[in-house]
């Protein structure tokens, strides 16, 4: 891969359990720098999250990504001189370490970047963004496994909510950006050869490369195994969903095929009270949380 004087910026921007670690991994597959092994975050359900990345958006988000942060709060910090400063660092870190390497791309990763977007995108100039697109359901599902909770104990309308407010998110800071890709979780599955030559398309022509040499070693990341929740049935037969989203999910699948669609945020607004919605059953889960601490205790 050619180096950049300044590496290009991959960011890969979606929510919990939308397929963000898959993606992360073929994009390092094709080339893009992670960090440094001991900087980066990884368990059974998340890998290639920079500690760094984590810290801020931990700080940026007052340890809470269960209830969202109104874009309005996260604009305000970008008076704090203490916080831009270390955004700036670790930006200027991971274009170093990049260079160091031999890369001419580095790629960042954390299902909070959704809800942090109206923060970071003003220090990312030029960011190439790739945006996984996945069933709504499917990701709540997956997430609440990671909770503990099963389907039944699902607040799905809680859930649905908050996955609304994450795409809007990525929508207004991605719109008029002239570099992003948004990928079909469930079409990466059941084409990966046909996905991972888009992606890798994708990828080189914005960082002016002509090499499909890995495409091979990036099918081969993606195991049939991968998809462990199917939706129970399409949004329209699910009766918490509301009509704004599932046009807004319809309209994030036509924005696979068509990225630079461009649409009105009105038509997929959230409902009133939402948010109030969401800090209730944030409350509630943390009450019973600590109910079963007690428990465990005695």
């Amino acid at each position: 891969m050619g180096v950049f004087i300044v590496p290009r910026r991959i960011i890969v921007c979606g929510i919990y359990r939308s397929g963000t670690s898959l993606l992360t991994r073929l994009v390092r597959e094709w080339g893009a720098y992670a960090g440094k092994q001991d900087d980066l975050f990884e368990d059974e359900y998340g890998y290639l999250e920079h500690l760094a990345l984590q810290k801020i958006n931990d700080d940026l988000l007052n340890n809470n990504s269960r209830v969202p942060t109104p874009a309005g709060v996260l604009v305000e910090k970008l008076k704090d001189a203490k916080i831009v400063g270390r955004a700036k660092q670790v930006l200027a870190d991971m274009d170093s370490e990049a260079r160091e390497a031999e890369a001419g791309a580095w790629v960042w990763k954390d299902p909070r970047i959704p809800l942090v977007i109206p923060f970071w995108s003003h220090f990312w100039d030029d960011a190439i963004y790739i945006i996984p697109i996945r069933h709504p359901v499917e990701t709540i599902l997956s997430a609440s496994k990671m909770e503990g909770l099963s389907p039944d104990e699902t607040p799905l309308s809680a859930g649905l909510a908050y996955w609304q407010f994450c795409m809007l998110n990525i929508l207004a800071a991605t719109q008029s950006a002239p570099r992003k890709i948004f990928i079909a979780y469930d079409q990466l599955l059941q084409h990966p050869q046909r996905e991972c030559g888009r992606l890798s398309e994708f990828l080189n022509s914005h960082c002016d490369l002509d090499d499909d040499s890995h495409i091979e070693a990036m099918t081969s990341l993606i195991e049939s195994g991968k998809h462990h929740f199917h939706a129970p049935a399409s949004l329209a037969d699910l009766e918490p969903v509301t009509a704004e989203q599932r046009a807004l999910y319809n309209f994030l699948r036509v924005k696979t095929i068509h990225p630079d669609e461009s649409y009105r945020e009105s038509d997929f607004a959230l409902y009133p009270g939402w948010l109030e919605y969401l800090q209730s059953v944030d409350a509630l889960v943390s009450i019973m949380s600590n109910a079963e601490e007690d428990q465990t205790v005695k």
